[in-house]
């Protein structure tokens, strides 16, 4: 069986400690994100094989903290209730083809009867996967679920091929590159 998605996670931990934050050390890593990008495109067309890489996200702490910047198609990104921008910043964007954002919230659904005169709320993990750059699709999101077997789309929204099998399924015609900004946490998968 061929091989079809290359997935590396998270390309962000490669650089969290390797290098200072003063302008020589922020050009020696500008250039090796268009160096590993370019490695990726190149065997993303001769193998035919989708590349899929997260980045990780941080918070923005003042709303000064972007200084204007545009995260694709969004002004802002939330995930578990903060506002979050991708870690490797504009250099990394500049490397990709598309770009996808993945979150994960907690949200109250309902109440459950408990033991005794007690009510426990029920809560859910509700994760939404955003569209925010990618030039030939249109800015949109779905909400999808984790199980054993697979991801799968909610309510009968967008298919999430990204995730299975149908991603890229002519992979050789048109090979894609994409970053995932992801939300890491423990526990729920």
């Amino acid at each position: 069986m061929p091989i079809k998605v290359l997935v590396i996670d998270s390309i962000a931990a490669l650089f969290r400690s390797e290098f200072d934050n003063n302008p020589f050390d922020l050009k020696r890593r500008a250039n090796l994100f268009f160096k590993i990008s370019s490695t990726l495109k190149f065997v993303a067309k001769k193998y035919g094989v989708a590349v899929l890489v997260t980045n990780q996200v941080v918070d923005v702490m003042r709303s000064g903290d972007l200084n204007g910047l545009r995260i694709g198609n969004y002004d802002s990104l939330y995930s578990s209730g903060r506002r979050v921008c991708p870690a490797l910043g504009i250099s990394w964007a500049n490397c990709v083809n598309s770009r996808l954002f993945l979150s994960m919230n907690e949200e109250v659904v309902g109440n459950v009867a408990g033991e005794g005169d007690d009510n426990t709320l029920c809560r859910r993990t509700k994760r939404e996967m955003h569209v925010v750059f990618a030039p030939h699709l249109p800015s949109s999101s779905c909400e999808y679920v984790i199980y054993r077997e697979g991801v799968f789309g909610v309510r009968g929204q967008i298919e999430i091929s990204v995730f299975g099998t149908s991603l890229n399924s002519d992979a050789s015609k048109n090979p894609t590159f994409l970053l995932c900004d992801k939300e890491y946490s423990c526990g729920n998968v």
